[in-house]
């Protein structure tokens, strides 16, 4: 280390100024580097998002768009794409078709299913682990080979062609995948809440829809989104099981429609977007908190 003796004779570390010199760089800097690590994964979470919008707008090549600049793009946009499709096409009727058959899926679903996984994880029967191990051999079945036994099924009954029938077969096929997600989630539910109602008085029915109900929003948004995505994306159960073009879903009907790509993109998203944000505080917001009051 090289010390300097300047008057009165003070001690100089040039060490030490260096070493403190780096420190406030490196403190000045780690913001910034941060700050440029975090919006770049940003950009890359929303550029999905953001390049169907322009497209919708504006639909151009992306070599186009990259080579002419984004102050060419804005002199094309435009809104008769939107316009043409939202009311010069049945995709209006299809979306809401989609959107309500897989609103009363997620809703049955995510019932069923936590009734299902209170009863597995709370009760002990004959059968017990033969019983829910079953629920994993419908997910290992390709859909086209349980397709055509249900449409078959379906054919001479009156749930044909109709939003009951697809909404009964979504169920059935929903319903393995949320009864497993909800029984880790019960399993964390402590029992005593329920025996602590029934020592106060109320019955195992009125301690489920009380006290556990209550404590497994979180789980049950979650399985009902689940369920809501399967449904809204299917496509083969629909194409089999609806017969007239009105009751169409979304997938089935856009094979139909000539519309732009980077319009369907938007308009079918904006019914995800809304239930999450409808129901993203279930998923940030449990009554895990409320045990001990």
């Amino acid at each position: 280390m090289l010390l300097v003796v300047t008057p009165p004779f003070t001690v100089v570390s040039r060490t030490g100024g260096t070493a403190d010199a780096t420190a406030g760089i490196r403190q000045r800097l780690g913001p910034v580097a941060f700050h440029c690590v975090v919006w770049s994964l940003v950009l890359v979470v929303l550029l999905p998002i953001v390049w169907p919008v322009m497209l919708s707008l504006n639909e151009v090549r992306p070599e186009t768009f990259f080579d002419r600049g984004l102050r060419w793009w804005l002199d094309g946009v435009s809104f008769g794409a939107f316009l043409y499709t939202l009311f010069g096409t049945d995709v209006p009727r299809y979306l809401w078709n989609s959107v309500l058959v897989a609103t009363v899926t997620g809703v049955l679903s995510a019932g069923f299913a936590v009734t299902a996984a209170y009863g597995y994880d709370r009760f002990d029967f004959v059968g017990r682990r033969a019983a829910i191990g079953a629920l994993l051999l419908f997910p290992m079945v390709p859909p086209t080979i349980v397709a055509i036994p249900i449409y078959l099924r379906f054919l001479d009954t009156p749930l044909f062609d109709t939003h009951a029938g697809l909404v009964v077969a979504y169920v059935a096929f929903t319903l393995p995948f949320t009864t497993w997600l909800l029984i880790p989630y019960v399993s964390q539910i402590p029992e005593w809440l329920e025996e602590a109602a029934m020592v106060d008085g109320s019955t195992r029915v009125g301690a489920f829809g009380r006290v556990f109900l209550p404590v497994a929003k979180p789980g049950l948004a979650a399985a009902f989104v689940l369920a809501w995505m399967l449904a809204y994306n299917e496509f083969l159960f629909a194409v089999l099981l609806i017969d007239t073009p009105a009751r169409r879903t979304l997938p089935v009907g856009l094979t139909f429609e000539a519309v732009p790509p980077g319009v369907v993109s938007v308009v079918a998203s904006i019914p995800m977007l809304v239930i999450f944000a409808v129901l993203w505080w279930f998923f940030l917001r449990g009554e895990v908190r409320q045990y001990g009051k």
